[in-house]
This record gives structure tokens, sequence and C-alpha cells, in this order.
């Protein structure tokens, strides 16, 4: 009789306590979690608190901005509206909102002008910014370490009633030295920029200083003397040329050469400002639109009219004169023409205003051959891909380089008036500058007036190679360059010139 021995089961695994380091992994997430809703929605909670007490206090502080800026008021203002809104219970009267008389160690700030946390507010007279700033205790947060979580709100207020601002040329660039200063004024001529008389109160409008952004040369200490050697954010490299301004503010140094004349008050590490029309919307172009015509309609035969999809442009090679519309593929000049312009606004969509080879304008003006109010807006054309598109498709260069003479002024009424040229910063890209150049200059009399805007791209203006140019203008860009053989005056009169109408909460 056989006996059959089978053969032993391997013993089961022992999983005990497996699942309590599954549960304490878990649990680990589950705070994590709470900790993010909790916390986080109390945090949202809190700034919305403090932004109901910081919106009210910045505008409380604006209302001190002008006849003259007072500090001390502003901030006495802002620390009534936030013990009102439940800041700093202990404090004795206005001039006492400091940490230790919070509960939570609350803060305030009051910059005139806003600091580079305002954004596009940075640096600009007539804006103040308003800071609150607590510490609250956390909840789940504190079990990682994280006792208090800091909370802070801000807001900008304004109470610029209606004036230009104050500087004739900004330079935006933040960039260092890249090769090529962000302000540059060569030639042999003379810049000189004086403010007109205030009629209604017989004194000198406040203005007509030079900013310059760029940072290049600011290791050195400011010394507010132009120096001779080096890269520098403003150059000023004229052979035998003069340059005068009330005053000149730039965020790196200033370099001129040894025969350039320079007398100007100069302030060197001065805070950068941010570019004070980017909140403005352009002018927009309906679906739609047929385009302007390269003429006069009611010429015979008619002139040919430009075309979103054929965005051919118009060239000229015999005197023209053009309406406000829309210019699909922009403005050739072939010949040597005068471009006569009626009032309006003029749309470049795409293309820009270019000089061929033997192309030359004799002279752009107005139709009884003074200025006409005008504003030239160059941007790409909105039914074609930029960019990547043709050169007609997209923004180009804007090239008013008169032969003879140079006459236009900016719109004189509607929500642009000031503002003669706009190359449009957010087209082609937008961001990534600098982009395409404005180019005035006239070889015989140059007239202008208006805010030349050009915020991704480089300005020059020319003041002609003889005699005296008068450009009561103002620019904004991200590099701008004065140059010429004769005298440019640029005269600061902000009545000519873009109102930033703005009062109130702004941020």
């Amino acid at each position: 009789m056989s006996t059959q021995t089978g053969r032993s089961r391997p013993a089961a695994p022992d999983n005990r306590g497996q699942v309590l380091v599954v549960f304490a992994g878990a649990l680990v997430v589950l705070l994590a979690i709470a900790a993010v809703v909790v916390d986080v929605g109390m945090v949202l909670a809190l700034r919305r608190q403090e932004q109901n007490a910081a919106d009210p206090a910045a505008v409380a502080a604006a209302r001190y901005i002008r006849p003259t800026a007072n500090a001390t008021s502003m901030r006495q203002a802002a620390c009534f509206y936030a013990r009102q809104n439940g800041f700093f219970q202990t404090a004795a009267n206005n001039d006492d909102c400091i940490p230790a008389r919070d509960a939570g160690g609350a803060s305030l700030t009051v910059n005139y002008p806003p600091s580079s946390s305002a954004g596009t507010y940075q640096g600009r007279p007539g804006f103040v910014e308003v800071v609150l700033t607590r510490s609250h205790k956390s909840f789940f947060a504190n079990i990682v370490g994280i006792g208090t979580i800091p909370v802070s709100s801000s807001a900008v207020a304004a109470y610029s009633n209606g004036n230009s601002n104050s500087n004739s040329l900004v330079a935006l660039d933040p960039g260092g030295c890249s090769g090529q200063s962000a302000g540059v004024v060569d030639g042999k001529g003379t810049v000189r920029i004086d403010p007109v008389i205030d009629p209604s109160t017989g004194l000198p409008f406040e203005g007509g200083y030079i900013q310059v952004n760029g940072t290049c040369g600011g290791n050195a200490a400011p010394d507010g003397i132009c120096g001779t050697t080096g890269s520098s954010a403003l150059g000023l490299n004229g052979n035998n040329s003069t340059v005068i301004a009330p005053r000149i503010f730039v965020t790196g140094s200033c370099v001129k050469s040894n025969s350039t004349t320079f007398t100007s008050p100069l302030v060197e590490g001065a805070v950068a400002i941010g570019d004070p029309m980017a909140d403005l919307a352009p002018p927009s172009i309906a679906p739609g639109t047929a385009g302007a015509y390269c003429g006069d309609p009611t010429l015979t035969p008619k002139p040919e009219q430009t075309t979103a999809a054929g965005s051919k442009g118009c060239s000229f090679n015999n005197n023209a004169v053009l309406s406000p519309g829309v210019y699909y593929g922009g403005w050739k000049i072939t010949g040597k023409v005068t471009i006569t312009l009626k009032p309006g606004i003029y749309i470049i969509a795409g293309g820009g205003v270019s000089l061929g080879s033997s192309g030359e304008i004799t002279s752009v003006q107005g139709a009884s051959g003074d200025p006409a109010p005008v504003m030239i807006f160059s941007t790409d054309n909105p039914t074609k891909s930029c960019p990547g598109g043709g050169a007609s498709e997209c923004q180009s260069a804007i090239n008013f380089t008169a032969g003879s003479d140079l006459l236009l002024r900016a719109l004189d009424s509607g929500p642009y008036r000031g503002i003669l040229i706009w190359q449009d910063g957010a087209a082609s890209g937008g961001t990534a500058g600098p982009q395409q150049a404005v180019t005035l200059s006239g070889q015989g009399k140059v007239t202008l007036s208006g805010t030349v805007y050009a915020p991704r791209g480089e300005v020059t203006v020319a003041g002609g190679a003889v005699g005296e140019g008068y450009a009561a203008i103002q620019v904004i860009a991200w590099r701008w360059k004065i140059t010429g053989g004769g005298n440019l005056l640029m005269p600061y009169d902000p009545r000519q010139l873009y109102h930033f109408d703005q009062l109130g909460l702004v941020r």
C-alpha cells in the first residue's frame, strides 16, 4: 500500500500594518488639500477685506496730489480710511498708523509717485499708491510650520485733471547696455525744450522733461554730471551741439561728447516710469471696412481703393489729396510728391509709410497749406496673420522724410485729442520689442505738434539740415533719437498733447 506525500504550500505574507501606513500617507495628503482649500480661501477673503480699505484710502490720498503734492496729507488721508475699515484700532490719530497700533501688525505704505509694483503707473506724477499688509494666523498650514500668512493689497488712484504727461521725451526701454542708448541726441544743431507760458497763470507750464528708463551705466554712483566716457542709457553724441531741457531723469547714466554743450539739471539713478498710455484702447477697424481711396474719390478716373483682401496699399508718384479711413497695405512713395491730408484719423493697416529709392515727400500738410489735425495709427491688417505675413499685411515703419516741408499736427477733438502718430505696440506679436520705427524729418520747414506714441518702436526726429524746426511734440517710445543739423525747438505745451483725463481709482 503506497502513500502519496503532497508538497507544502508557502505561507501567506503578513500584511498587518500596511493599512496604517497607507492611511497615514493619505492623511497627510488630505491635510495638505485642507490647508490649500481653507488657508487659500481665507487669504482671498482677507485680501478682499484689505482691498476694501486700500481702495478708498488711495482715492482719499489722491486729493492731496494737487495743487502741490503733500505727502503728509496723503498718508493721513489713507490712515483715516484704513482705521475706518478695522485697521490700526489703537491708533491715537491719523499720524499713528504703525504696526504697533494694529492687532495683526499691519503696515500702511503710501508711495508718491507709485512704486514698481504699480505696473504702468510706476513713477508717474498725478498718481498715488496705497499698500496695506497684515499677517494672519493660518489654520492647517500651521501643521507644516507656516504659522502666519502675510496678505497684501494695493490700490492706485489718480488726480490728473486733464493734464498731459509732464515729459517731452520718454524712452521706455528698461534694458541695460545693448550697444545703443535708449535716448540719443546727435547732429550739429541745438535741441531746446522750453515750457510755454500758461495764459491762465502767467507762469510756464510744469514739464518738458526728458525721461530715460534704461539702466546702462547705472552701476556707478549717481553724481548728476553727464560724463564723457563709457556706455550710457542717455547718449549726447552731437558734434558741437547743445541740449537744453528743464530737467533730465535717467535710470542709468548719461554720457556726452566733449563738444556737446550740456547745462540742464540731471538726475541719474532716477525711478523708471511705466508706460503712461498703456491702458488707452486703440481705434478699432470694423469688420467689412472697405478701405480708403488712394486719392480724392471725386476725381475722374476715381483712384484705386485699398481692400483688406488685396492689401496692396497706395503707391504715389503724383501729388495726392487723402481722406481719413483705413489704408490696407500702407503708403508707398515712389515719386517726388506733395501729400495733403484732410482732418481725421488715418489707419495704416499693414505696410506702413515707405519711400522707394526715388521717392520723396516734398510736403505733408493740410488742405489750406497749414497742418491739418490728424492722427496716423499704424497696425496690422486684422484679416491677415501677423507676424509672418507679407510686408504689406503687417505693421511696418512710418517714414515721413520730407524733401522740403513736414507740416503735421495732432487731432484737436475726440478721445484721441492730442495724438499725432501711434505705432501700435500690440501689433505683430507685441511684447518682444523693439518693433517698427517712426521717422519724422524735413530738409526745409518742420512744424509738428502732438504726441508721438511708439511703445515698442524707435522714434527719430530730425530738425532739418538747415534753419529751424518747430516740434511741439511729446515722444513716448521704446527708444528715441533727436538729430539734425539745424536748430530743433521743442516747446512743451500740454494743450497740444494727449491729455490723461484720469480721476479716482485706476488700479
